[in-house]
């Protein structure tokens, strides 16, 4: 019997999904990539990697510069999001109009960090064609923005105009991303939650999870980091409470109230390890409380991508994991640019395993 359209477009979706991260970088591709002691070496390196060719084909290696290397790897992931969509729209998921407000969000923030840096011609280097055919923004447009009343004129017609409309207060001459990325952050945080609102909600114990129990891992993960650093600062518990944002979380309503009314930070570590992440956590070595996250989410969406049947949890999971590589490569950028030893260097990223039976399958739930 022939299958109906959607479940042909959701069979390829988690096809396509599965063969990009087939294609991802190995530990011999980051152990080259981390030896490298100059830009114009590591642009070198960085062009030689088939998944990153076609993003870095305007470089030349000899002039390479952080930024741009650093803006054209933001943007290389587009052209797989072009291809995963497609499939997406045939099958009729919610994912991709959350993929595009992902995007968007990412392309404002870059540019007012650029902006802020005095730099507003390193934000657009060229315009991805997953971009200029599905983004609302005038990314043109973005590439003018010299100030908050600019800033608001390029996004005009958009939401975002009236969500960052409080900008106009901001005096002349202040940094305009530390205001901006709250709102966005914010934003973008509601169309994740939304999405989750969409689904069936969590998974039954002992079944596969849900589009819903990602979005819980994902959202939890920024608000346990949020909360153990504002602990960390000695913030008041009301402040803490009303930062820390639990509208999609895995975690019952008592252990987020033992963790917030923690008076110092080994007292919240102390809750956290009674969680599921607490125990989760114990197989990873990590410095800093997001760290040690991140490497159990890649583990977790690494799982679910091989063994859900799910074509919008494998598409998040795999762009997860994409993310991830890319925020490893600017890791390395940034550590050649300080002159960063090797090992210490590689010490810093998620999923740069030498063999993957080494990370903690069995503790990914």
């Amino acid at each position: 019997m022939e299958l109906p359209l959607r479940a042909k477009a959701s069979n390829a979706a988690l096809a396509k999904a599965r063969a990009l991260y087939g294609r991802r970088l190995t530990a011999a591709d980051y152990r080259r990539l981390a030896a490298c002691r100059t830009m114009p070496q590591l642009a070198a390196e960085l062009k030689a990697l088939p998944m990153y060719a076609g993003a870095l084909e305007t470089v030349n290696a000899p002039l390479a510069r952080r930024a741009q290397l650093e803006a054209l790897l933001s943007q290389a992931i587009f052209d797989r999001y072009d291809s995963l969509c497609r499939y997406e729209l045939s099958s009729g998921e919610k994912v991709f109009h959350y993929i595009i407000i992902s995007c968007e969000v990412q392309e404002i923030l870059s540019c007012l960090r650029c902006l802020d840096a005095g730099r507003p011609g390193d934000y657009l280097y060229k315009l991805p064609d997953f971009l200029q055919q599905h983004c609302t923004v005038d990314l043109y447009a973005l590439t003018k923005v010299a100030d908050a009343a600019s800033l608001l004129a390029a996004l005009a017609g958009t939401p975002y105009a009236a969500l960052l409309a409080p900008l106009r207060q901001i005096p002349a001459g202040r940094k305009l991303l530390v205001y901006a990325e709250p709102y966005l952050e914010g934003y973008r945080h509601e169309a994740l939650v939304n999405l989750a609102k969409e689904g069936p909600g969590p998974a039954s114990p002992g079944k596969a999870p849900s589009l819903w129990d990602y979005i819980a891992l994902d959202c939890d993960i920024e608000a346990l980091s949020n909360a153990g650093r504002l602990i960390r600062l000695g913030a008041d518990p009301a402040t803490i409470s009303e930062a820390v944002r639990r509208d999609c979380t895995a975690l019952k309503p008592a252990e987020w109230e033992q963790m917030l009314a923690s008076h110092d930070f080994p007292s919240f570590q102390a809750a956290l390890r009674r969680t599921r992440y607490g125990q989760a956590l114990q197989g990873y070595r990590y410095t800093f409380l997001k760290e040690g996250l991140r490497h159990y989410q890649y583990d977790w969406c690494r799982k679910w991508l091989r063994f859900s049947t799910d074509p919008a949890l494998v598409m998040l999971c795999y762009i997860r994991l994409a993310r991830c590589e890319v925020d490893n490569l600017d890791h390395i950028i940034e550590g050649v640019h300080y002159g960063m030893p090797a090992d210490e260097l590689l010490s810093m990223l998620v999923g740069a395993e030498e063999n993957e039976t080494q990370t903690n399958q069995g503790r990914v739930h």
